[in-house]
């Protein structure tokens, strides 16, 4: 699997679909904060993981990959996750 120039266009849509009520005005930049700008507590972002797994056919649990959602406070931060993801997923798959 490789990472195509949509790529990040696609995180952020995933992004914008799991905001929720007052926080969808919010504008979504790399350094938008989850939590304070978004709203996004941790089951918001388990939830988002969960849909990156389907959007890209991936099981993170069999990859190997520890993801900390509490680490992951900026839009940056789960776009570089993603990326790792991806990056764990091309080589086991080969």
């Amino acid at each position: 699997m490789e990472i195509d120039a949509k790529f990040d266009e696609k995180i952020m849509a995933l992004i914008a679909e799991a905001v929720s009520g007052k926080f969808r005005k919010t504008k979504i930049t790399g350094a938008t904060h989850l939590q304070k700008e978004l709203g996004m507590d941790s089951i918001g972002m388990l939830s988002l993981i969960f849909r990156f797994e389907e959007l890209f056919g991936l099981d993170i649990a069999q990859l190997g990959i520890d993801i900390n959602v509490a680490k992951l406070k900026t839009v940056d931060d789960l776009l570089a996750a993603a990326h790792q993801i991806i990056g764990k997923a091309a080589v086991a798959g080969g």
